[in-house]
């Protein structure tokens, strides 16, 4: 007579422990791996929505004039009407649509740029003319980074004009 073979294996509810263990395990690792980045996801988010706010509420100012003062010169003045100091501003001088010369400016003597609530000149030189319009972007230090807001552009002039007026 054969004697039937007894097959052993891993009884039901052990299987189950186990299975239940190595999910508990596997979601422990995809969070461990997971966390810092969407810390630091969330924080990257956080300081972009503080830095446009900023830009938006505390940033303002306006171009005054901009005039052709002679030979490639261009004189700008600007006015800060915002509680923010502006260092400096990125500048674009449009001859064209396509001819586009960029500067930066920095409108103080001191090298502190627009204080709030103060209205400085500048003359700048320019490559060729006639320069028909002129854009600004302001660059302010927030939280200890020098920040372009971008959002805040500001035009002079029209592309579609001769030029920008001679100075007075």
């Amino acid at each position: 007579m054969k004697k039937e073979v007894e097959k052993k294996g891993v009884s039901p509810l052990i299987a189950t422990v186990l299975i239940i263990g190595f999910t508990i395990v596997l979601a422990v690792l995809v969070m461990n791996w997971a966390l810092p980045f969407v810390r630091n996801l969330q924080e990257t988010t956080e300081e972009s929505s503080n830095i446009q706010i900023l830009c938006a509420n505390d940033v303002i100012f306006s171009i005054r004039d901009a005039c052709d003062s002679g030979t490639n010169q261009v004189k700008l003045t600007v006015a800060n009407d915002g509680i923010k100091n502006i260092d400096k501003f990125i500048g674009r001088f449009s001859k064209s649509l396509s001819d586009v010369e960029q500067k930066d400016l920095d409108f103080s003597t001191d090298g502190n740029g627009i204080t709030s609530f103060d209205i400085e000149s500048t003359t700048v030189s320019v490559s060729s003319e006639p320069i028909k319009q002129v854009e600004l972007i302001p660059v302010v230090t927030i939280s200890g980074k020098s920040v372009t807001c971008s959002t805040n552009v500001r035009k002079f002039g029209d592309l579609e004009s001769a030029g920008l007026a001679a100075c007075s």
